[in-house]
């Protein structure tokens, strides 16, 4: 039997699995955050050592039988940065097992190629991703790759997690001012940061281990006040899907294929927020053309697609 693994890293965490030469979840494992802009590049080497341990320890003969690794991998952009990835899993195969270990190929992916992958069967269309940060991918039949946004949460992020959470965190002080009114955000922040008043905020979001992840995490209170009918929070998340869907109108604009595409849905805020979703569909149509929306709540993991992508190559090619 072969199989083949799939790598999801990301700057909070890693998913990998592995899947048989029929394509059946053989296994599973979640990780730490193995984007090297996220962590120390030798961090997240040595956390994706780990997760491979953990995979392929699931049984014993899973690393020898390996045919393929397929790795896409947030925050990877230059050829360096891939052959980094590509020759550090190299070294891993060869010290677990040198009998064997040579066959398996190896391939650094765009996160864009494998949750396309997950979704659709294939690696063509337009993805939209927003999680803790957002980017939007489009990929043409032909293999030519677009991108727009992605560019972190200082230079970008429209429509993320993070742009969604640092503007609750303002909105909620601005409420304090009276800039903006009374807002249900307030009570939900001091309850999940048990705070005593709502003064300790600011030296809560200035200590040193107060980062990206905390402020990313605040989208799930202005979800959950959106929901109830707060006027605050549901501003918030119109405006900022309002924002990514003018940065995946951009991405469409530069090829002519991508007017008819499939666009899929990805990311958190897709997943738990239906007001987000459903503005975001809507600002993009308006942009015209034939767009067909995919969201599919039970769509694989970009790890399985990850997977899958390692072994369609394999079939095809015989190797990456």
């Amino acid at each position: 039997m072969r199989v083949y693994a799939g790598i999801d890293g990301g700057g909070t965490n890693t998913d990998a699995a592995i899947i048989s030469d029929s394509g059946e979840v053989l296994a599973r494992f979640r990780g730490g955050p193995t984007n090297p802009h996220s962590v120390a590049p030798e961090q997240a080497i040595s956390e994706l050592y780990r997760v491979l341990d953990q995979l392929f320890n699931l049984r014993n003969d899973f690393s020898t039988k390996c045919e393929g690794i397929c790795l896409g991998m947030s925050g990877i952009d230059t050829i360096q940065e891939r052959q980094m990835i590509v020759d550090a899993v190299h070294d891993y195969m060869k010290n677990r097992h040198s009998e064997g270990s040579g066959a398996c190929s190896v391939r650094v992916a765009s996160e864009g190629e494998i949750a396309l992958m997950a979704s659709l069967g294939h690696t063509h269309g337009v993805l939209c991703i927003s999680g803790t940060g957002s980017i939007v991918y489009g990929f043409t039949p032909e293999g030519k790759q677009y991108r727009t946004g992605g560019w972190g949460h200082l230079l970008g992020d429209e429509g993320s997690g993070y742009r969604i959470g640092q503007r609750t965190l303002q909105a909620i002080m601005q409420s304090h001012d009276g800039i903006l009114p009374p807002t249900r955000l307030t009570p939900l922040l001091i309850q999940k940061l048990n705070l005593q008043n709502l003064l300790e905020l600011k030296v809560r979001v200035y200590q040193a281990d107060w980062g990206k992840t905390e402020t990313a995490s605040i989208a799930r209170l202005t979800i959950e006040a959106a929901e109830s009918g707060d006027e605050v929070a549901q501003m918030l998340i119109i405006d900022e899907a309002g924002q990514l869907a003018n940065t995946a109108k951009a991405l469409i604009a530069r090829h002519h294929v991508f007017a008819s595409a499939q666009v899929v849905l990805s990311g958190s805020l897709f997943r738990y927020s239906a007001l987000f979703r459903d503005t975001f569909i809507q600002r993009l149509s308006e942009y015209g053309g034939e767009l067909r929306f995919v969201y599919r709540e039970d769509a694989p993991s970009p790890a399985v697609g990850a997977a899958q992508l390692a072994r369609q190559r394999c079939f095809q090619n015989g190797s990456f």
